[in-house]
């Protein structure tokens, strides 16, 4: 498969907003799906209109013409201060999966980081994406921080 990675550009906004869909896996089903898709639609239109701002970036993968993968990545600060690479989305079209395509993206953000003198990658997925979880662990991402959320009763105060 020859697939190459190139920085994203305008006309790409489309296809990268077609494959937002799959940043809904493992999301937490108690969050309102329609808040949810709006949320995931919000964070890949912010990407896609920063990425050539500065400390900002954001690649797609192509085959034979067509978007089949996206990732974003911005310099972010980590609570202790440190200036850490965020990647905002990773994404890759189902039927390119387990093909290369996420790890090729991965590694252009690494670089991207390397080159900028970042020390740290940062990143969320959704605990419930199991795919992405194991994908992210082959490559040495570790868990750094948890984040817990319970569902309360709904109020029944006026």
């Amino acid at each position: 498969m020859d697939v190459t990675i190139r920085r994203f550009e305008r006309t790409d906004h489309d296809d990268v907003l077609r494959l937002a869909s799959r940043l809904l896996l493992g999301v937490d089903p108690s969050r309102p799906a329609a808040l949810v898709r709006t949320a995931v639609e919000g964070w890949v239109g912010d990407s896609v209109r920063s990425a050539e701002s500065d400390g900002h970036a954001a690649w797609v993968a192509v085959l034979d013409g067509s978007v089949i993968g996206f990732v974003s990545v911005a310099e972010d600060q980590h609570w202790c201060g440190e200036t850490d690479a965020w990647v905002g989305e990773l994404v890759v079209d189902e039927r390119f999966e387990r093909q290369g395509v996420a790890l090729s993206l991965i590694a252009t953000v690494e670089g991207w980081a390397v080159q900028r003198g970042l020390g740290h990658i940062r990143l969320t997925t959704g605990a419930a994406n199991h795919g992405a979880r194991a994908f992210y662990e082959r490559l040495g991402y570790a868990l750094s921080e948890v984040t817990l959320a319970r569902r309360l009763p709904a109020s029944t105060s006026s």
